[in-house]
């Protein structure tokens, strides 16, 4: 196991007398570890400061409105990011046992989406709302992030290209009903504990948006995970219709997304 980057002082000496390992799943953009210290678990990312910077700020914006990872500590140096969290008890609502336990782990991903709802956005300094989604998007092709070749073959065929699929965004664009919305709501980011939601994890994206995206990105995990069927009971549970021209909205919007 190799470190990208050079450690600072603080966060070896908490490796000191720690189990560690790296995770491999996900977070392309930084090294994650997962850390056994004095009986604790801990998680430390390792990353250009433009990566985790966002997830700093609004972990921190969250501590006293959300179960999510409490900050143990943060450093930066040399534009390099290290952050040390608290580990969410439990375990992901794509865990073996949910995964034969369906319809149980539907209910936890509705209690999370209740607690996200709960959240006063009166203040929230955080706007992550449509324009802001397809700011990014459109970012994303100028700096050729997303290339023709990174669409899908059906969208393709539809859009003929990256620009096509952001110039039917745009027009296409709608009234929005905004709540604190956690960004990247898919299955491995919720956590449950003795059948009972424990914590969101990966909230470096959240802030003010639609609703429907929300939703939008977990139906899209939950037909991955428990399958298709499993889509109106959640619908069902939360108290929402399925609305067909929102969910391929936001299915376009993430081609588009890194």
């Amino acid at each position: 196991m190799a470190f990208k980057y050079k450690l600072t002082k603080k966060v070896e000496e908490f490796l000191d007398n720690s189990e560690y390992e790296e995770i491999n799943i996900g977070y392309s953009n930084t090294q994650v570890f997962h850390i056994i210290k004095n009986k604790e678990d801990y998680f430390l990312k390792v990353g250009k400061k433009e990566y985790l910077n966002d997830e700093y700020s609004k972990l921190k914006y969250l501590q006293d409105k959300l179960p999510v990872p409490k900050i143990t500590f943060r450093e930066i140096y040399d534009d390099i990011e290290y952050l040390i969290t608290t580990k969410i008890p439990g375990e992901m609502v794509c865990s073996d046992y949910y995964m034969k336990h369906q319809s149980e782990g539907i209910d936890i991903i509705v209690e999370a989406f209740k607690l996200l709802y709960n959240v006063d956005i009166c203040n929230c300094p955080i706007n992550v709302s449509l324009d802001y989604k397809l700011s990014i998007a459109e970012s994303n092709i100028r700096k050729g992030l997303i290339k023709d070749e990174n669409i899908d073959e059906k969208v393709l065929e539809r859009f003929g290209s990256a620009q096509g699929v952001l110039d039917y965004l745009k027009k296409n664009k709608f009234a929005e009903d905004l709540c604190f919305s956690h960004g990247d709501i898919s299955l491995p980011n919720i956590f449950a504990d003795d059948g009972k939601f424990s914590g969101f994890i990966d909230v470096g994206d959240c802030g003010i948006a639609d609703r429907w995206f929300d939703i939008a990105i977990v139906i899209r995990s939950i037909i991955r995970n428990f399958g298709e069927e499993y889509v109106q009971e959640f619908l069902d549970k939360l108290g929402f219709d399925y609305d067909k021209f929102k969910f391929d909205y936001y299915m376009l919007l993430m081609q588009l997304y890194l």
